[in-house]
This record gives structure tokens, sequence and C-alpha cells, in this order.
């Protein structure tokens, strides 16, 4: 699963927790408003989708999964909602019940590695 959520090909070694070197961490929010009744897993996915697309800075990435087709798309540079700013994204999305536009927030934190000693809560 961690493999799915943080992206890792396939044929790439997740890092192991607790290993004395390891990968940049990365992290953010995903915020997703899905009108359409879509299962957990096509939520899930169109959520994959944009952050994907977020990370490689593409500007569209098509899908077409049985019963779920569309694509997922920069809608603009950068979006304030609350504390948090991010890119937007958009999908139209087509299902056997209707079609819909989804759409998402991705914003992005990056955590340096901290040269001192941290102090316990």
């Amino acid at each position: 699963m961690i493999r799915r959520i943080c992206g890792y090909p396939d044929d790439m070694a997740v890092p192991a927790l607790g290993a004395p070197s390891f990968l940049p961490l990365r992290w953010g929010f995903v915020f997703l408003h899905c009108p359409l009744r879509l299962t957990d897993d096509q939520r899930l996915g169109l959520v994959e989708l944009a952050v994907r697309a977020f990370f490689e800075d593409s500007a569209s990435i098509p899908f077409d999964w049985p019963c779920c087709r569309g694509e997922v798309r920069v809608t603009s540079d950068a979006v304030t909602m609350g504390a948090f700013s991010g890119q937007r994204f958009a999908a139209d999305v087509h299902v056997p019940e209707g079609s819909g536009r989804v759409e998402f927030l991705v914003t992005e934190a990056q955590l340096q590695a901290s040269r001192g000693p941290v102090a316990e809560a």
C-alpha cells in the first residue's frame, strides 16, 4: 500500500522505516470535491492521478477505466483555500450513471532534515 500511495514505481525498493539514509520526504494534502457516486477505488484513483500530475508537472492525464473515463487536468496556477494553497485540478468524469466534474486542490509541504537535536513533546 505504501508503494501505491507514495508513488514508488513497482521496480523501486521502498525505503525501510528508520533506515539511516532516506529519500527527501514530500507530503501534503489533497482536497476532493466529488458530486458523483464513485467507488472508493475510483476516488482514490482520481486523487492518485491528480497527485501524479502535480509531481510530474503535467497539464493533463487521461484515464479510461472500466465504468469510468475522463481526463484530469490543471485548471489554475495556484489557489488558496483557508490556510492551504496549492495547484487546482479538475476532471470531467463519465460513468454509466452520468457525468460530472470532480475538482481537486493538491497542496504540498517540504520537510527538511534537522541537523540538531529534536525536542520531545
